[in-house]
């Protein structure tokens, strides 16, 4: 199939769709809007902005598909192929979820050409409980899945799935490819932010630390990591890139030191709230007390009192 003319790309595809819709309030509801980067010198890998989480896209020219990581909420499935129409006329024929929650598997059915569709196999069942996957809706349910290691494709295009354990919740996974030395960490990694925790999906503060340890010590070769949420990249300009193409690269990725800072991060967390409970502190005094080492001055703190309920919660248990 025929790529695309990079140079008549737009970065912004939004979908005019939605303008025009009339909510059942009267109002106009707001566009659905996906921005795409391009994230390897090889013009295959892209990022993809909107919809309250990333998502990423392979283009397969060997087998003539897209393999698209996560599927944004229920109703961003035409916002996506938009923006993937600006660089390939190839379908979407494999996803990958990262996890269940419907900000990242929501438009699975939404992908019609999707014969594979790929998950941890308690994403599977956390996704099965849902009323979204329930009646004709089943079959956007993940196709094959797997317990610890999966892969897909060969030598550039290789795509390594990982899975280390509970943590965001208990189907988690990286998704790696190799010889482009990147990971997309999904839940696991949303920002420089206390993360969620969805124990009613298998989460486990207490084991969050332990999973991300095992990431770093288990995966080689990465040097770029992208996030499951924040912010669309800073502006590229220069080198003749145009400032609304989709040749212009992403520059909002973390390093993999940025992945051990952060696994300290959550054990530091973790253990200032052990300490917490066993000094027999409530969930809103320890929030009101909890100290951090100064190097996390900077990371949000929204979900703090939320997860030191949910780790107190797991401790009273054992």
């Amino acid at each position: 199939m025929k790529r695309r003319a990079r140079l008549d790309v737009r970065l912004v595809v939004l979908s005019l769709v939605s303008l025009v819709a009339i909510a059942a309030g009267g109002q106009a509801q707001e566009p659905k809007t996906v921005r795409i980067d391009t994230l390897s010198v090889m013009d295959t890998l892209y990022h993809l902005s909107g919809g309250g989480a990333n998502s990423l896209a392979l283009i397969d020219e060997i087998n003539g598909g897209v393999v698209l990581i996560d599927t944004k909420p229920p109703g961003w499935g035409q916002p996506v192929r938009d923006a993937l129409d600006g660089v390939t006329d190839l379908p979407v024929t494999t996803i990958i979820n990262t996890h269940a929650h419907p900000d990242h598997a929501g438009s699975n059915g939404e992908f019609g050409s999707a014969a594979l569709i790929v998950a941890h196999e308690n994403t599977k069942a956390n996704l099965a409980r849902m009323d979204l996957y329930s009646g004709a809706n089943a079959a956007s349910l993940p196709t094959t899945t797997f317990a610890d290691r999966f892969s897909l494709l060969e030598d550039i295009d290789r795509i390594e799935l990982y899975h280390f354990g509970p943590a965001h919740t208990d189907g988690d996974i990286i998704v790696v490819f190799p010889a482009k030395g990147v990971a997309y960490m999904g839940g696991l990694f949303p920002s420089k932010a206390t993360p969620v925790i969805d124990t009613s999906n298998g989460g486990s503060g207490v084991a969050f630390p332990d999973t991300l340890a095992k990431a770093v010590a288990g995966i080689p070769g990465v040097s770029r990591v992208i996030t499951g949420h924040g912010e669309a990249p800073v502006t590229y300009a220069g080198r003749g890139r145009r400032e609304t193409g989709a040749d212009r690269p992403w520059t909002g990725f973390m390093t993999w030191e940025d992945l051990e800072e952060y696994a300290d991060f959550n054990r530091d967390f973790l253990e200032a709230t052990v300490r917490a409970f066993r000094a027999g502190l409530t969930v809103d005094e320890a929030a009101a007390t909890l100290e951090l080492p100064e190097r996390y001055k900077d990371y949000g703190m929204e979900h703090a009192r939320a997860n030191i309920e949910a780790i107190y919660d797991e401790l009273a248990n054992r």
